[in-house]
This record gives C-alpha cells, structure tokens and sequence, in this order.
C-alpha cells in the first residue's frame, strides 16, 4: 500500500449539517447523526489499521447522509491511502461541494494533489485551509504546504512557509528536518546543525536524517560527531541507501 507522504489529522466528527443538500435519490432516509457516528468509527479504524472495518464504517456513512463532508473526507483519506486515486479524488472533491470552507479536507486533499506533482494545485488547498484563522492544525498546514513547494523546487517559498509552521509549533519534525536540509544547501552549516539537533530531540533517527548530520559535521571539521554518526548509520541501517552512500564516502 502507498504510504503517507505528510502529515494525517484524524479530526473527531461531531455530525454538522451538510452546508449543501445531496442531489436527489430515492429511498434513502437521511440520518446525519447516525452517519456521524460512522464515519467518526471510520476514522478511528484508520487510525488502528483496520482498513476493512474503516471502508465498511464509512460506506454506511454515506449510505445514512451522501452529503456528510466528513465522510468523503476520510473515505477519500482511506481511499489515497489504499491507492485507488480516482475514487480518493471524487470524494474529496464531494466534500469540498458540501462544504468548501472544510479546512482539513483542504489540508487532505493538498496533500493528494502533491503527491500527484500537482504543485500549483495542491498549494491553493493548502491556503485555503490555512485561511481559516481558527483551524487548529495550520501548523501541519504549513509543514504540508512547505515541503511540496519545495518538490517544484522552489527553496525559497519552502523555506519562508516552513518557518512558520515552526513558528506555530516548534516540534514538527519533518519541518525541522527539511530546514536542516535547506540551510546545508544554502552554506549554513551551523544553522544546519541547529535544526539537526533540534530535530534529534524530537524524532527517531531516520538513515536520511543521519546521512544529513554526518555531511553537516564534516563540513564544520567535527571528525569525531561525523564518527559517531557513521557508526550510527551503519548499525542500525546497515542496508540502506544512506549507509552505503557513507561507505563510498559520498558525503
């Protein structure tokens, strides 16, 4: 399955009225509190792994209330995640029409279209959630927004959305990672080893983030971190990439 390329908020659903009505159908009895409760189990089966159970959660959802923004949301996380783009992409699309100031359906679906190199795309959904002054995860919204512009490359709009996700929330790892990397780019060695250690204090080691600290060290001429890096790397990631960039002394 494809794996998650950024960060995931799993919101509790509280069964808000529908900003649109669905389109007609028959037979249907519209029950939103009862596909409320769906869709909220739904996602909390994401969140365990239970994807099957997840699926049937959130078809029932639909099933109760087809216009619940909530329940596109997550079928279309669900979706993204199990790789089926095209299904993923209508409901996100369908919970935009139902609700187009959904901020964390913005931050998801930004985080799809990246994933799809759709740049351009995938950061005016990013805005949009950002735009909303009381969403509470603009911090990811942020991380989000600053590691895809910087696959167009741009360095510099990365680095300026990246810092204010810090600046929100000062523990984001990813974010702190991708600085670390943007300032050995920029000849910034200390500042890189600012952000590395302060990445070090909130993640695991990662054999990209290890590789990355071992190049900053060398380049400030610290021979014995870049050591006790390398023997890092190559002990608890003897079969990575990143490990056998260091033997060739690629860095």
């Amino acid at each position: 399955m494809k794996r998650f390329i950024l960060f995931l908020v799993l919101t509790i659903i509280t069964g808000c009225q529908p900003t649109k009505p669905s389109e007609p159908t028959q037979n249907i009895a519209v029950n939103t509190k009862a596909a409320a409760i769906n869709a909220s189990a739904g996602a909390e089966y994401i969140r365990l792994g239970k994807y099957k159970s997840a699926l049937g959660k959130l078809k029932r959802a639909l099933a109760q209330d087809p216009s619940l923004p909530e329940a596109h949301n997550m079928i279309a996380v669900l979706y993204n995640h199990l790789g089926d783009n095209k299904k993923a992409e209508y409901h996100y699309k369908q919970a935009i029409v139902y609700a187009p100031n959904y901020s964390e359906v913005h931050n998801n679906y930004g985080v799809f279209l990246c994933e799809q190199a759709r740049y351009s795309q995938a950061e005016e959904h990013f805005l949009k959630a950002i735009s909303d002054p009381l969403y509470p995860n603009s911090a990811q919204a942020y991380e989000n927004l600053g590691l895809c512009v910087d696959k167009i490359p741009d360095a510099t709009l990365a680095e300026k959305y990246l810092r204010t996700a810090l600046q929100l929330d000062p523990y984001l790892r990813k974010a702190l990672l991708k600085m670390a990397d943007l300032s050995y780019q920029n000849i910034d060695y200390l500042t890189a080893r600012a952000y590395i250690e302060r990445y070090r204090q909130v993640s695991n080691w990662t054999p990209k983030a290890l590789l990355l600290a071992i190049k900053i060290e060398n380049k400030l001429g610290a021979q014995d971190k870049v050591s006790s890096y390398s023997v890092l790397l190559k002990g608890k990631f003897p079969d990575s990439e990143e490990a056998l960039e260091l033997r060739r002394g690629q860095y």
